[in-house]
C-alpha cells in the first residue's frame, strides 16, 4: 500500500462524522414529510413540544451543516493536492474525472433517492478548484470572503424576492412519496429536481455564491496547514469561533423576527448561514483536538472516512422508513420523533463504519468514485487506512 494511505488526519475524519450527522437530521425532517408542510399546516400538525423543537433546528442547524461541509469540500480537496503524483496527473485529467463520477452519484441520488442532492453541486463547482488552488492563500481568503458577501448584497441589489424553503407549500410531493408504488418517488424525484426552484431564485443565488466562498476558504485553510496549527492558534480559533457563532445567531433571530422578509441593507442577516457554519467548525476543531477527546475520534472518525457512503446510505434509511413503498411514517411524525430516528441512524452507520474498516481500505460508494475516477479498481481488501 501507498504510504498515503496510512496518514490520515483522524481528527478531520471525526470532524466530517459530525457534521455529517446535522445534515442527516437535517434531510430527515424533508424525508418524513414536515417540510413540505406550509407554516399553519405544521402548526396544526404538531404539538407544542415539536414546534418549539422545530424552531430551535431552524435556527441553529438549517443551512448550518450543508454550509459547513462546503468548507470541509475545500478543505479536502486541498489534501488531494498535496497527495497529487509529481506526473501531476491528479490535478489533470484524473481531477475532471473525479468531479465528473461524483456528479453522476448526484444524478443518482436526485433521482432515485433524495432529491435535493447537494453532489451535483459540488461537481460543478469542484471543477473550479484546480484553477483556484494556484492563487495564494490570501487570495483565496480574499475570494472566498468577497463571495460569500456578494449573495446578500445580489439580492439587495437585483430585487429578488427573499430566499424562501424550497420545499414548502409542497402538498403534491407529500402525496407523492406516500404512495406505495416506487415510480411514484422517482417521477416526483425528477419533477422537484427540475421544478423546485421555480420561485426560488432568491434561495439559489444566495446559496451558489455562499457556497462558493465556502469551497474557496477551506482550500486557503488546507493551503495554510491549518488543521496542524490548531493546537497552537486554539484560543484564536475559540475567539474567533464565539464571536462568529454569536454575531450568526443574533442574525438569524433577527431574521427571523422580520419573518425572513428583509430589505435592503438588511438582506445581510443571510450572512447568519456561513458565519455560524464556521463559528462550528472552529469551535468543533478545537475541542476534537483536545489531548481528552481521542476516544471521540476513534469512535466518530470511521464514518467521516465513508461520508460519502453515509449521505447516500441515510437518504435510502430514509425512504425505507418514511415512503409509502416501505414503514409509511412520512407526515404522521413529530420533530423530536424524526431526530430520535436520525439519531439511530446515524449510530447504526457508525457502526456499520466500523465493521466495515475491519476489513477493507475504502467505504463501498468511496471505493466506487475512486475506482471510476482512476479507470480501474482499487484495492478492496485490507485493514489499511485509505488516503
Amino acid at each position: 500500500m501507498a504510504a498515503s494511505r496510512h496518514h490520515r488526519n483522524t481528527r478531520i475524519d471525526a470532524l466530517r462524522a459530525v457534521v455529517l450527522s446535522v445534515v442527516v437530521v437535517m434531510n430527515m425532517l424533508t424525508l418524513s414529510g414536515l417540510s413540505y408542510l406550509g407554516p399553519d399546516a405544521r402548526a396544526d400538525m404538531l404539538g407544542a413540544v415539536d414546534r418549539a423543537a422545530w424552531d430551535v433546528l431552524d435556527l441553529l442547524f438549517e443551512g448550518k451543516a450543508l454550509a459547513a461541509f462546503s468548507f470541509m469540500f475545500g478543505l479536502s480537496f486541498s489534501m488531494i493536492l498535496l497527495r497529487a503524483t509529481p506526473r501531476g496527473e491528479a490535478t489533470g485529467a484524473q481531477i475532471i474525472r473525479r468531479f465528473a463520477v461524483l456528479g453522476a452519484i448526484g444524478v443518482f441520488n436526485a433521482v432515485f433517492l433524495f432529491w435535493a442532492d447537494i453532489l451535483m453541486t459540488y461537481a460543478a463547482l469542484g471543477l473550479l478548484l484546480p484553477l483556484a488552488a494556484r492563487l495564494s492563500q490570501r487570495v483565496l481568503f480574499t475570494l472566498g470572503v468577497a463571495l460569500i458577501l456578494t449573495g446578500p448584497v445580489s439580492l439587495a441589489l437585483s430585487g429578488v424576492s427573499p430566499p424562501t424553503p424550497v420545499p414548502e407549500g409542497r402538498d403534491d410531493s407529500l402525496q407523492a412519496f406516500a404512495s406505495p408504488h416506487y415510480a411514484d418517488t422517482i417521477n416526483q424525484n425528477l419533477s422537484m429536481v427540475t421544478g423546485a426552484a421555480d420561485g426560488s431564485a432568491g434561495m439559489l443565488l444566495l446559496r451558489m455564491f455562499m457556497l462558493s466562498g465556502l469551497f474557496l476558504l477551506g482550500l486557503a485553510a488546507g493551503k495554510s496547514d491549518l488543521p496542524a496549527r490548531i493546537s497552537a492558534l486554539r484560543g484564536t480559533l475559540l475567539r474567533a469561533g464565539g464571536l462568529c457563532l454569536a454575531v450568526g445567531l443574533c442574525a438569524g433571530v433577527a431574521l427571523r423576527l422580520m419573518g425572513n422578509a428583509p430589505e435592503g441593507i438588511w438582506f445581510l442577516l443571510y450572512l447568519e448561514t456561513p458565519l455560524m457554519a464556521l463559528g462550528y467548525l472552529m469551535v468543533l476543531s478545537v475541542a476534537l483536538h483536545s489531548m481528552r477527546t481521542g476516544w471521540v475520534h476513534g469512535l466518530m472518525a470511521p464514518l467521516g472516512r465513508m461520508s460519502l457512503t453515509g449521505y447516500l446510505s441515510a437518504s435510502a434509511l430514509g425512504q425505507v422508513l418514511f415512503y409509502g413503498w416501505g414503514f409509511q411514517l412520512i407526515g404522521q411524525t413529530g420533530t423530536l420523533a424524526v431526530v430520535m430516528i436520525a439519531v439511530g441512524i446515524v449510530l447504526l452507520l457508525g457502526g456499520f463504519a466500523h465493521l466495515w474498516f475491519r476489513h477493507f481500505v475504502y467505504g463501498p460508494w468511496e471505493w466506487l468514485w475512486r475506482s471510476l475516477t482512476h479507470l480501474r479498481p482499487q484495492p478492496m481488501l485490507g485493514r489499511g487506512v485509505a488516503g
